[in-house]
C-alpha cells in the first residue's frame, strides 16, 4: 500500500510542478482551453460536430469553421447554448465568445487497415538454405540476426507467391 501512495504522491507532485511552470509562462489557461480540440464533438454533440470545427483560439475566442451558411446561421441562433456547453466541458478555463466563420470542413480520414495474413511457416531446407546463406559470420549476434531476417524475407515471398 505504501508503495501505491509514494506514487500517487508522485504523481501529484508531477502534476504540480508543471501546473507551476505552465502557471509561470501564462500558458496554462491556453492549454487547457485547447482541449476543445479533443472534446469537440462531446461538447457540442453529434450533429453540430459534424457541420462544424474549431479552428483557432485567440484572446479567449474560438473561431468555429461552419461547412454551410444555413448551419452559420443556425449555430448563431445556438451560440449562447453552444458557449455554455463548451464552457461546461472545460471547466475553469472558459471560452468568452464564438466567432463563426465560413469554411471547408475537413476530417481526418480513418485508415482501415486489414491485418496482414498470418505468414506462412517455411520447410526444414528452405530453412537450411538460410543457414548456409549465414553460417560464414562469426559474429553470433549477426549471424541470429541476418538468419532472421532472411528467413521472414523468405516467408514473405512464400506468402506473396502463394
Amino acid at each position: 500500500m505504501a508503495r501505491r501512495s509514494r506514487s500517487a504522491d508522485s504523481l501529484k507532485s508531477t502534476r504540480s510542478l508543471i501546473d507551476g511552470i505552465l502557471g509561470n509562462l501564462g500558458i496554462s489557461n491556453k492549454i487547457e482551453q485547447h482541449r476543445i480540440w479533443a472534446i469537440w464533438e462531446e461538447a457540442v454533440g453529434e450533429q453540430v460536430a459534424q457541420h462544424a470545427i474549431p479552428s483557432k483560439i485567440r484572446n479567449d475566442v474560438l473561431e468555429i469553421k461552419v461547412a454551410h451558411p444555413v448551419w452559420m446561421q443556425q449555430l448563431q441562433l445556438l451560440k449562447p447554448r453552444l458557449l455554455k456547453q463548451i464552457n461546461e466541458h472545460l471547466g475553469d478555463t472558459p471560452i468568452k465568445d464564438l466567432y463563426l466563420r465560413r469554411g471547408q470542413i475537413v476530417k481526418e480520414a480513418v485508415a482501415i487497415v486489414e491485418p496482414p495474413a498470418p505468414l506462412p511457416e517455411l520447410n526444414t531446407d528452405e530453412i537450411e538454405s538460410v543457414h548456409k546463406l549465414t553460417e560464414h559470420i562469426k559474429d553470433d549476434e549477426v549471424r541470429t540476426a541476418l538468419d532472421e531476417l532472411l528467413q521472414k524475407q523468405r516467408r514473405l515471398d512464400k506468402r506473396d507467391r502463394s
